[in-house]
């Protein structure tokens, strides 16, 4: 599967502790989750605004993209897709 960004931004979604964001694979547009928890143990430092939340997104996205792509090779993995720290962490560094 080839990936692209979408046209859609990440965006901060505080009721759910998460970052949104989108990307188009061969046939449609994936909507993920990533927690802020994951986030945060990417760098083992807390993430106290939406800004520095958005900014160790776009900081550490090819590695977040990489564990949705592996997320999605799972048979029946839910939408949207869902990624912990685990997810993301004990994934292979980029």
């Amino acid at each position: 599967m080839t990936l692209h960004h979408s046209a859609k931004p990440a965006e901060d979604v505080t009721d759910q502790k998460v970052v949104r964001f989108f990307f188009r694979g061969d046939d449609d547009i994936v909507e993920c989750l990533v927690g802020w928890d994951a986030l945060e143990r990417l760098e083992n430092s807390p993430l106290a605004s939406r800004a520095d939340r958005l900014a160790r997104f776009e900081q550490h996205r090819p590695r977040i993209e990489a564990a949705a792509l592996r997320k999605m090779g799972e048979a029946g993995s839910p939408r949207p897709l869902t990624l912990g720290a685990g997810d993301v962490i004990d994934g292979p560094a980029l």
